[in-house]
């Protein structure tokens, strides 16, 4: 076996960059397998005809400077001999200080309790003075079982290459994409037509999403233009990273004709359009089976998300948010802004408490034992909206001064039922004194 290992020098490549490489290198070999966003190893030893180490050592580097990332690129036996060898940049594996053995015991990065384990061990073994891999390699087997377990054991068989490495399955991403390419000189560069070609590919690519039973969470569109001494561009890209995933080609449609037509405003496209691409770059899982034949409420609630989106695409991600009500009555206090991103709905509506359709000039009343006291009249109440914390508060202090709030109130509404069947709202003060506001109907 010959392993090949590309190491990213900066440890803070992405998932997605470590992702394209592997891919890439697919055209080497079909047995790659990655560490997270550290390594990538390709096993080349039954491609030895087709290739030489040099000739992939300067591939790999071509394809790594046309992504515009660094990587080392070293060769062994085993997964773990070319791991250390890319890390280290040494070809003596004997040589490297005993923290090495932490990748010949999990050359995947995936099992933190043995890491733990092997970082003890290495600590008692530079206490007792061995320094080195080296070092390592003359300590008899029997004293590592006695004292450090099989872990120690591992290491030992590892180092000396006696136990082969597992290969972690690595699968390709599956990109879903549609690309079309149009006849020279179809159209030239106008919106429509543009916008009548994705319709159709946004077609396709939700049926395929909804088989699947995902929704598109970010998209990319690509114009491909002919190129020329006034338009030196070929292709523009727009990149769609949607606040909410998008499971409808007719919305989302209309996201990305809000973005093409801003952009074609601003840059007239001066050559031929020779093709148009959209790819789904990112997926999230959708609703699995038919939709609800009683009711419509998750079609609407889609609606509304698609109309959001829409919104935030036209007015920036900054100008639009969600509100939530608080219990005060000066309009600059009653919301804020919040901090979770979920749509306004019956939770929302039921927090809007109803108002009498006849007011009058508040008057003192009296409530006891069941009954109010109205006028000279008695009315027995049959209901009351709530006496504790779903009561409606009203507080003053407009100005937001001191001296305004000693003259400030506080008043709590409520919504009393009667046994006529009529409906009064009455409010008290701090006082335990009621009055009557107005009437229901």
């Amino acid at each position: 076996m010959k392993v090949a290992c590309i190491w990213f020098s900066d440890q803070a490549q992405d998932k997605g960059s470590v992702q394209k490489v592997a891919e890439l290198c697919l055209r080497f070999s079909p047995q790659i397998c990655v560490r997270s966003t550290e390594a990538v190893f390709i096993e080349i030893g039954k491609c030895r005809k087709l290739y030489t180490e040099a000739g992939f050592h300067a591939r790999v580097l071509v394809i790594l400077r046309r992504l515009g990332l660094e990587a080392n690129v070293a060769f062994g036996t085993d997964i773990t001999e070319a791991l250390l060898r890319a890390q280290n940049k040494t070809q003596d594996l004997g040589q490297l200080q005993l923290s090495a053995l932490l990748e010949f015991a999990d050359p995947f990065n995936k099992d933190p309790i043995a890491r733990q384990y092997v970082n003890k061990m290495i600590v008692a073994f530079q206490d007792l003075g061995v320094k080195n891999i080296a070092g390592f390699k003359l300590i008899p087997t029997a004293d590592l079982i006695s004292r450090f377990g099989a872990i120690a054991v591992l290491c030992k068989q590892r180092v000396n290459f006696e136990v082969p490495i597992v290969w972690v399955y690595w699968k390709p991403l599956e990109v879903i994409a549609e690309k079309m390419e149009f006849p020279y000189f179809e159209f030239y560069g106008e919106l429509e037509p543009i916008l009548f070609e994705l319709k159709k590919q946004l077609d396709i690519l939700f049926q395929r999403l909804w088989a699947r039973s995902l929704k598109a969470q970010s998209m990319q569109v690509k114009i491909f233009c002919e190129t020329n001494s006034q338009n030196p561009k070929a292709f523009r890209q727009f990149d769609f990273n949607f606040l909410f995933a998008q499971s409808s080609a007719k919305a989302c449609l209309k996201i990305i004709k809000e973005r093409l037509t801003r952009d074609f405003e601003k840059r007239r496209i001066l050559s031929p359009i020779e093709g148009l691409e959209t790819t789904v770059t990112a997926t999230v899982p959708g609703a699995i089976g038919q939709r609800n034949l009683l009711h419509r409420h998750d079609e609407i609630h889609e609606q509304q998300q698609a109309l959001i989106e829409q919104l935030t695409e036209v007015h920036g991600k900054n100008n639009i948010f969600f509100a939530e009500l608080l219990p005060d009555r000066r309009p600059e206090k009653s919301w804020k802004k919040s901090e979770t991103a979920r749509l306004a709905n019956s939770d929302f509506i039921d927090r809007i408490p109803l108002r009498p359709s006849h007011l009058i000039q508040p008057e003192i009343i009296e409530i006891s034992s069941g009954f109010v006291h109205i006028r000279k009249k008695t009315y027995q109440i049959l209901n009351w909206s709530s006496l504790s914390a779903e009561a409606e508060r009203i507080t003053g202090g407009w100005q937001e001064q001191t001296k305004d709030l000693n003259n400030s109130y506080d008043r709590n509404y409520f919504i009393l039922e009667l046994e006529n069947g009529s409906s009064i709202s009455v409010f008290q003060t701090p006082d335990q004194t009621f009055y009557l506001q107005g009437y229901f109907g």
